[in-house]
């Protein structure tokens, strides 16, 4: 896949121009693993869309400790912070692992979501679908049991249970490294069981 299938295929656009006007300003760029993209403070000047990979937000709080915000694993995912584009961003935005980025100028972007409607309309659902899961997400972490959180983790996230730092997880999910840890475990165990044997 590369842009403009993520365009056309992945959000459905279908207004040529529009994705010529995309394709034309975007850049496809390797993050290293590790990078971090977007820093608390900073006003955003790209847009980042994750093609592969996984993204992480995170603020650290006044004791120097991190504290996950979300994270980012889908193909076509905007990587960005909870803040209007003008507002200083209120996380770290960060690559997990080595990710694939579609990068485009903010300003620039703008712009085209002003011009055509299609554009508008993402811009609309990228809105809607963070602000639902960020409700969802809180109301999971304050509602559910460690356990339910966990399986919930699971469903919401598949297969990053194994490639993402227990510290990150746990943090993200409101439990200590100890009790994730453990719950991986008996997860471990509950699959190497069900394994058919030869």
């Amino acid at each position: 896949m590369d842009a403009m299938e993520l365009f056309t295929r992945q959000y459905g656009l279908t207004d040529q121009k529009a994705v010529e006007a995309l394709c034309a300003i975007t850049e496809v760029r390797h993050l290293p693993r590790g990078t971090v993209f977007l820093r608390t403070g900073e006003i955003q000047s790209k847009v980042f869309l994750l093609f592969r990979g996984v993204a992480r937000g995170y603020f650290v709080d006044v004791d120097g400790v991190e504290h996950t915000d979300c994270f980012c694993f889908r193909c076509g995912t905007p990587a960005m912070p909870p803040c209007a584009f003008d507002e200083p961003s209120p996380e770290n935005v960060a690559a997990l692992t080595d990710c694939e980025m579609v990068v485009l100028p903010l300003q620039e972007t703008v712009c085209l979501v002003h011009a055509y409607p299609q554009l508008t309309e993402l811009y609309a659902r990228f809105l809607t679908d963070a602000m639902r899961m960020h409700n969802h997400t809180r109301h999971v972490i304050c509602s559910m049991t460690a356990r339910q959180r966990f399986e919930w983790f699971l469903e919401e996230y598949p297969g990053l249970i194994f490639d993402v730092n227990n510290r990150h997880i746990a943090s993200f999910l409101n439990m200590t490294p100890e009790t994730l840890s453990r719950m991986k475990s008996a997860l471990k165990k509950a699959r190497f069981a069900n394994w058919p044997t030869p």
